[in-house]
Protein backbone atom coordinates (compact mmCIF):
# COMPACT_ATOMS: atom_id res chain seq x y z
CA UNK A 1 0.00 0.00 0.00
CA UNK A 2 2.87 2.56 0.27
CA UNK A 3 4.17 2.24 -3.15
CA UNK A 4 1.20 1.38 -4.93
CA UNK A 5 -2.05 3.11 -5.16
CA UNK A 6 -5.44 1.11 -3.46
CA UNK A 7 -8.60 2.09 -3.07
CA UNK A 8 -8.35 0.61 0.47
CA UNK A 9 -6.91 -2.59 2.65
CA UNK A 10 -9.13 -4.59 1.16
CA UNK A 11 -8.61 -3.70 -2.21
CA UNK A 12 -5.14 -4.35 -1.67
CA UNK A 13 -6.01 -7.91 -0.36
CA UNK A 14 -8.50 -8.75 -3.59
CA UNK A 15 -5.77 -7.43 -6.19
CA UNK A 16 -3.07 -9.64 -4.50
CA UNK A 17 -5.08 -12.55 -4.16
CA UNK A 18 -6.63 -12.36 -7.83
CA UNK A 19 -2.78 -11.66 -9.30
CA UNK A 20 -0.94 -14.34 -7.08
CA UNK A 21 -3.35 -16.10 -4.67
CA UNK A 22 -2.56 -17.16 -0.81
CA UNK A 23 1.77 -17.46 -1.84
CA UNK A 24 1.24 -13.48 -2.65
CA UNK A 25 0.64 -12.52 0.97
CA UNK A 26 3.94 -14.44 1.98
CA UNK A 27 6.25 -13.09 -0.70
CA UNK A 28 9.19 -11.70 0.62
CA UNK A 29 9.13 -14.09 3.85
CA UNK A 30 12.74 -15.93 3.88
CA UNK A 31 14.73 -13.10 4.57
CA UNK A 32 12.78 -11.82 7.49
CA UNK A 33 12.19 -15.33 8.67
CA UNK A 34 15.47 -16.20 8.95
CA UNK A 35 16.90 -12.93 10.36
CA UNK A 36 14.38 -11.89 12.80
CA UNK A 37 16.04 -13.69 15.57
CA UNK A 38 19.50 -12.95 15.24
CA UNK A 39 18.09 -8.84 14.65
CA UNK A 40 15.97 -8.69 18.12
CA UNK A 41 18.65 -10.40 19.70
CA UNK A 42 21.30 -7.66 18.84
CA UNK A 43 18.41 -5.08 18.96
CA UNK A 44 18.14 -5.67 22.75
CA UNK A 45 21.06 -6.82 23.67
CA UNK A 46 22.60 -3.51 22.29
CA UNK A 47 19.56 -1.70 24.11
CA UNK A 48 20.13 -3.07 27.68
CA UNK A 49 24.17 -2.41 27.30
CA UNK A 50 24.17 0.86 25.78
CA UNK A 51 21.57 1.44 29.15
CA UNK A 52 24.47 0.10 31.37
CA UNK A 53 27.35 2.23 29.47
CA UNK A 54 25.10 5.28 30.06
CA UNK A 55 24.49 4.85 33.69
CA UNK A 56 28.16 4.50 34.68
CA UNK A 57 28.71 7.54 32.71
CA UNK A 58 25.82 10.21 33.83
CA UNK A 59 24.48 10.57 36.95
CA UNK A 60 21.28 12.15 35.03
CA UNK A 61 20.32 9.38 33.25
CA UNK A 62 19.87 7.03 35.72
CA UNK A 63 16.07 6.54 35.04
CA UNK A 64 14.90 7.28 38.57
CA UNK A 65 12.40 10.17 37.51
CA UNK A 66 10.36 10.10 34.20
CA UNK A 67 12.34 12.75 32.51
CA UNK A 68 15.39 10.79 33.28
CA UNK A 69 13.91 7.41 32.00
CA UNK A 70 13.06 8.67 28.86
CA UNK A 71 16.55 10.13 28.22
CA UNK A 72 18.39 6.99 29.24
CA UNK A 73 16.10 4.62 26.87
CA UNK A 74 15.81 7.09 24.06
CA UNK A 75 19.54 7.38 24.06
CA UNK A 76 19.92 3.77 24.47
CA UNK A 77 16.84 2.59 21.46
CA UNK A 78 18.80 5.28 19.24
CA UNK A 79 21.62 3.39 19.48
CA UNK A 80 20.91 0.07 19.20
CA UNK A 81 18.59 1.04 15.77
CA UNK A 82 21.56 2.69 14.67
CA UNK A 83 23.24 -0.91 15.01
CA UNK A 84 20.40 -2.85 13.55
CA UNK A 85 19.27 -0.50 10.59
CA UNK A 86 23.10 -0.91 9.36
CA UNK A 87 22.77 -4.84 9.23
CA UNK A 88 19.13 -5.26 8.59
CA UNK A 89 19.50 -2.74 5.53
CA UNK A 90 20.30 -4.99 2.26
CA UNK A 91 17.73 -7.52 3.91
CA UNK A 92 15.04 -5.18 3.71
CA UNK A 93 15.67 -4.02 0.55
CA UNK A 94 15.26 -7.60 -0.43
CA UNK A 95 11.99 -8.55 0.72
CA UNK A 96 10.76 -5.49 -0.75
CA UNK A 97 11.85 -6.33 -3.99
CA UNK A 98 10.68 -9.61 -3.46
CA UNK A 99 7.10 -8.50 -2.45
CA UNK A 100 6.85 -6.18 -5.14
CA UNK A 101 7.57 -8.72 -8.00
CA UNK A 102 4.39 -9.43 -9.35
CA UNK A 103 2.18 -6.30 -8.65
CA UNK A 104 4.80 -4.30 -10.44
CA UNK A 105 4.43 -7.04 -13.51
CA UNK A 106 0.72 -6.60 -12.95
CA UNK A 107 1.07 -2.33 -13.05
CA UNK A 108 2.91 -2.57 -16.48
CA UNK A 109 0.43 -4.27 -18.11
CA UNK A 110 -2.01 -2.15 -16.92
CA UNK A 111 0.36 0.98 -17.99
CA UNK A 112 0.89 -0.34 -21.34
CA UNK A 113 -2.71 0.04 -21.66
CA UNK A 114 -2.30 3.88 -20.52
CA UNK A 115 0.78 4.37 -23.09
CA UNK A 116 -1.23 3.40 -26.00
CA UNK A 117 -3.79 6.12 -25.88
CA UNK A 118 -3.84 8.64 -28.41
CA UNK A 119 -3.11 12.25 -27.40
CA UNK A 120 -6.86 12.87 -28.67
CA UNK A 121 -8.11 9.79 -26.39
CA UNK A 122 -5.61 11.14 -23.70
CA UNK A 123 -7.29 14.41 -23.70
CA UNK A 124 -11.02 13.53 -23.94
CA UNK A 125 -9.52 11.34 -20.77
CA UNK A 126 -8.39 14.44 -19.19
CA UNK A 127 -11.74 16.71 -19.72
CA UNK A 128 -13.92 13.88 -18.65
CA UNK A 129 -12.03 13.61 -15.58
CA UNK A 130 -11.98 17.38 -15.11
CA UNK A 131 -16.07 17.51 -16.01
CA UNK A 132 -16.84 15.38 -12.85
CA UNK A 133 -15.49 17.30 -10.67
CA UNK A 134 -16.73 20.47 -12.00
CA UNK A 135 -13.69 22.13 -13.92
CA UNK A 136 -13.98 24.20 -16.82
CA UNK A 137 -12.87 22.60 -19.79
CA UNK A 138 -10.90 24.88 -21.33
CA UNK A 139 -8.53 23.28 -23.63
CA UNK A 140 -9.19 22.40 -27.07
CA UNK A 141 -7.38 21.01 -30.58
CA UNK A 142 -7.94 17.34 -31.68
CA UNK A 143 -3.56 17.19 -30.49
CA UNK A 144 -3.66 19.06 -27.40
CA UNK A 145 -2.13 18.39 -24.11
CA UNK A 146 -5.00 17.27 -21.50
CA UNK A 147 -4.26 19.86 -18.74
CA UNK A 148 -2.95 20.09 -15.30
CA UNK A 149 -5.71 18.65 -13.24
CA UNK A 150 -5.81 15.62 -15.73
CA UNK A 151 -2.34 15.03 -15.76
CA UNK A 152 -2.28 14.89 -11.84
CA UNK A 153 -5.01 12.69 -11.98
CA UNK A 154 -3.15 10.03 -14.01
CA UNK A 155 -0.54 10.44 -12.34
CA UNK A 156 -2.12 9.94 -8.78
CA UNK A 157 -3.76 6.85 -10.06
CA UNK A 158 -0.49 5.51 -11.84
CA UNK A 159 1.53 6.49 -8.60
CA UNK A 160 4.17 3.65 -7.73
CA UNK A 161 3.55 2.08 -11.60
CA UNK A 162 6.56 1.10 -13.98
CA UNK A 163 6.51 4.31 -16.21
CA UNK A 164 7.35 6.58 -12.95
CA UNK A 165 9.85 4.00 -11.45
CA UNK A 166 11.51 2.09 -14.55
CA UNK A 167 10.55 -1.49 -15.45
CA UNK A 168 12.12 -4.38 -13.55
CA UNK A 169 12.16 -7.34 -16.34
CA UNK A 170 11.02 -10.81 -15.02
CA UNK A 171 14.46 -12.08 -15.77
CA UNK A 172 16.54 -9.50 -13.26
CA UNK A 173 14.31 -9.76 -10.33
CA UNK A 174 13.96 -13.63 -10.39
CA UNK A 175 11.98 -15.74 -8.06
CA UNK A 176 13.55 -16.43 -5.13
CA UNK A 177 15.54 -14.04 -2.49
CA UNK A 178 18.86 -15.09 -3.92
CA UNK A 179 18.31 -14.40 -7.75
CA UNK A 180 16.69 -11.01 -6.84
CA UNK A 181 20.09 -10.32 -4.51
CA UNK A 182 22.34 -11.36 -7.45
CA UNK A 183 20.33 -9.12 -9.84
CA UNK A 184 20.72 -6.04 -7.47
CA UNK A 185 24.32 -6.99 -7.13
CA UNK A 186 25.23 -7.12 -10.93
CA UNK A 187 23.35 -4.84 -12.10
CA UNK A 188 24.21 -1.92 -9.10
CA UNK A 189 27.25 -3.45 -7.40
CA UNK A 190 27.43 -4.36 -3.65
CA UNK A 191 26.33 -0.18 -2.54
CA UNK A 192 22.85 -1.20 -4.69
CA UNK A 193 22.01 -3.52 -1.67
CA UNK A 194 21.94 -0.14 0.49
CA UNK A 195 19.86 2.24 -1.52
CA UNK A 196 18.03 3.88 0.90
CA UNK A 197 20.13 3.03 4.27
CA UNK A 198 20.49 6.35 5.30
CA UNK A 199 16.66 6.76 5.62
CA UNK A 200 16.71 3.09 6.89
CA UNK A 201 19.44 4.44 9.50
CA UNK A 202 17.05 7.82 10.40
CA UNK A 203 13.71 5.97 10.64
CA UNK A 204 15.52 2.98 12.69
CA UNK A 205 17.46 5.32 14.97
CA UNK A 206 14.42 7.29 15.72
CA UNK A 207 11.84 4.74 15.44
CA UNK A 208 13.76 2.43 17.99
CA UNK A 209 14.61 5.34 20.34
CA UNK A 210 10.99 5.92 20.93
CA UNK A 211 10.10 2.73 20.84
CA UNK A 212 12.13 1.70 24.01
CA UNK A 213 11.56 4.86 25.81
CA UNK A 214 7.44 4.94 25.15
CA UNK A 215 7.68 1.27 26.57
CA UNK A 216 9.25 1.84 29.67
CA UNK A 217 7.82 5.19 30.46
CA UNK A 218 3.96 3.64 29.80
CA UNK A 219 5.33 0.49 31.61
CA UNK A 220 6.93 2.81 34.70
CA UNK A 221 3.47 4.65 34.59
CA UNK A 222 1.38 1.88 34.64
CA UNK A 223 2.99 -0.05 37.07
CA UNK A 224 3.05 2.92 39.54
CA UNK A 225 -0.57 3.31 39.16
CA UNK A 226 -1.09 -0.68 39.99
CA UNK A 227 1.10 0.46 43.52
CA UNK A 228 -0.91 3.02 44.46
CA UNK A 229 -4.16 0.98 44.06
CA UNK A 230 -2.47 -1.91 44.91
CA UNK A 231 0.14 -1.20 47.94
CA UNK A 232 3.55 -2.93 46.72
CA UNK A 233 4.25 -4.02 50.46
CA UNK A 234 1.56 -5.14 52.53
CA UNK A 235 1.81 -6.95 55.75
CA UNK A 236 -1.24 -9.27 57.24
CA UNK A 237 -1.50 -10.67 60.81
CA UNK A 238 -1.75 -14.68 61.00
CA UNK A 239 -1.74 -16.59 64.15
CA UNK A 240 -0.45 -13.62 66.38
CA UNK A 241 2.69 -13.17 63.38
CA UNK A 242 3.38 -10.71 60.86
CA UNK A 243 3.81 -12.10 57.67
CA UNK A 244 5.00 -9.40 54.92
CA UNK A 245 4.23 -10.25 51.05
CA UNK A 246 5.69 -8.21 48.43
CA UNK A 247 3.71 -7.79 45.29
CA UNK A 248 5.72 -7.77 42.10
CA UNK A 249 5.13 -5.03 39.67
CA UNK A 250 4.56 -4.98 36.83
CA UNK A 251 2.56 -7.81 35.39
CA UNK A 252 2.03 -9.77 32.37
CA UNK A 253 -0.77 -7.47 31.12
CA UNK A 254 1.61 -3.90 31.65
CA UNK A 255 3.81 -6.17 29.30
CA UNK A 256 1.17 -6.49 26.79
CA UNK A 257 -0.33 -3.32 26.61
CA UNK A 258 2.75 -0.80 27.11
CA UNK A 259 4.64 -2.65 24.17
CA UNK A 260 1.17 -2.57 22.24
CA UNK A 261 1.17 1.01 22.57
CA UNK A 262 4.77 1.76 22.04
CA UNK A 263 4.77 0.00 18.68
CA UNK A 264 1.44 1.78 17.35
CA UNK A 265 3.69 5.30 18.71
CA UNK A 266 6.32 4.77 16.92
CA UNK A 267 5.17 3.83 13.93
CA UNK A 268 3.16 7.44 13.80
CA UNK A 269 6.39 9.16 13.98
CA UNK A 270 8.37 7.25 11.90
CA UNK A 271 6.05 6.30 9.08
CA UNK A 272 6.56 9.14 6.42
CA UNK A 273 10.43 8.33 6.23
CA UNK A 274 9.09 4.43 6.16
CA UNK A 275 6.93 5.25 3.02
CA UNK A 276 9.76 7.04 1.38
CA UNK A 277 12.09 4.33 1.72
CA UNK A 278 10.14 2.21 0.64
CA UNK A 279 9.36 4.20 -2.79
CA UNK A 280 12.59 4.99 -2.95
CA UNK A 281 14.13 1.43 -2.73
CA UNK A 282 11.68 0.10 -5.19
CA UNK A 283 13.88 1.82 -7.69
CA UNK A 284 17.00 0.13 -7.06
CA UNK A 285 16.73 -1.86 -10.53
CA UNK A 286 15.08 1.04 -12.46
CA UNK A 287 17.48 1.69 -15.52
CA UNK A 288 15.95 5.37 -15.38
CA UNK A 289 14.95 6.12 -11.33
CA UNK A 290 12.10 8.68 -11.00
CA UNK A 291 13.79 10.38 -8.24
CA UNK A 292 17.39 11.72 -7.21
CA UNK A 293 16.75 11.66 -3.81
CA UNK A 294 14.61 11.18 -0.46
CA UNK A 295 13.48 14.88 -0.44
CA UNK A 296 12.71 15.02 -4.45
CA UNK A 297 10.79 11.47 -3.59
CA UNK A 298 8.69 13.16 -0.75
CA UNK A 299 8.18 16.30 -2.06
CA UNK A 300 6.42 14.72 -5.54
CA UNK A 301 4.43 12.49 -2.90
CA UNK A 302 3.06 15.96 -1.06
CA UNK A 303 2.24 17.48 -4.19
CA UNK A 304 0.49 14.92 -5.76
CA UNK A 305 -1.46 13.33 -2.78
CA UNK A 306 -0.86 16.36 -0.32
CA UNK A 307 0.64 15.57 3.35
CA UNK A 308 -1.91 12.58 4.00
CA UNK A 309 -0.19 10.67 1.14
CA UNK A 310 2.93 10.01 3.32
CA UNK A 311 0.86 7.93 5.98
CA UNK A 312 -0.51 5.65 2.55
CA UNK A 313 -0.80 2.08 4.20
CA UNK A 314 -0.57 3.46 8.06
CA UNK A 315 -3.92 1.62 8.98
CA UNK A 316 -2.29 -1.64 8.51
CA UNK A 317 0.86 -1.24 9.75
CA UNK A 318 -0.82 -0.02 13.26
CA UNK A 319 -3.24 -3.05 12.65
CA UNK A 320 0.16 -5.35 12.59
CA UNK A 321 2.11 -3.15 14.99
CA UNK A 322 -0.49 -4.18 18.36
CA UNK A 323 -0.24 -7.65 18.30
CA UNK A 324 3.06 -8.38 17.13
CA UNK A 325 4.97 -5.53 19.65
CA UNK A 326 2.24 -6.43 22.72
CA UNK A 327 3.54 -10.54 21.83
CA UNK A 328 6.86 -9.23 21.44
CA UNK A 329 7.60 -7.67 25.18
CA UNK A 330 5.14 -10.25 26.73
CA UNK A 331 6.91 -12.88 25.71
CA UNK A 332 10.35 -10.81 26.04
CA UNK A 333 9.92 -10.17 29.53
CA UNK A 334 8.25 -13.51 30.11
CA UNK A 335 12.03 -15.63 29.37
CA UNK A 336 14.16 -13.30 30.77
CA UNK A 337 12.06 -13.98 34.30
CA UNK A 338 12.57 -17.46 33.27
CA UNK A 339 16.32 -17.36 32.80
CA UNK A 340 17.00 -15.51 36.24
CA UNK A 341 14.87 -18.02 38.08
CA UNK A 342 16.71 -20.68 36.33
CA UNK A 343 20.45 -19.32 36.78
CA UNK A 344 19.53 -18.29 40.82
CA UNK A 345 19.52 -14.75 39.49
CA UNK A 346 15.69 -14.03 39.88
CA UNK A 347 16.19 -11.56 42.89
CA UNK A 348 18.99 -9.36 41.00
CA UNK A 349 17.75 -6.41 40.04
CA UNK A 350 17.71 -5.52 36.17
CA UNK A 351 19.47 -2.67 34.93
CA UNK A 352 15.94 -0.27 34.91
CA UNK A 353 14.78 -3.05 37.56
CA UNK A 354 11.46 -2.97 39.93
CA UNK A 355 9.15 0.33 41.14
CA UNK A 356 10.90 3.12 42.72
CA UNK A 357 14.30 4.51 42.21
CA UNK A 358 15.80 1.32 40.54
CA UNK A 359 13.54 2.09 37.42
CA UNK A 360 10.71 0.27 35.92
CA UNK A 361 11.82 -3.97 34.66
Amino acid sequence: MQTHSYKSIMDCVRKTYAEERLGGFFRGMIPPLITVSIIKSISFSVYEGSKQQIRSVSETLQGNTIPSLIGLTFISGSVAGTVVAMMSSPLELVKLQRQLEKLMAMHARKEAQITSLTGDALLREGLAMEKKKGAAAGAAGAGALPSSAAVAKVERHSHGSITQHGVVPKEEAGNSSWKTTKAIVQKKGLVGLYKGASLHIARDMLGTGIYFSSYETIKRLMSETIEHVRPHHHTTATSGTTTTTSLKGPGPMVHFFAGGLCGVFSWLVVFPIDLVKSVVQKEVLATHPKYSGALDCAKDIVRREGVRGLYRGLSVTCYRAMPIHSLNFLVYEAVMDYVKKWSGHADDPSPIGSLGASGSR
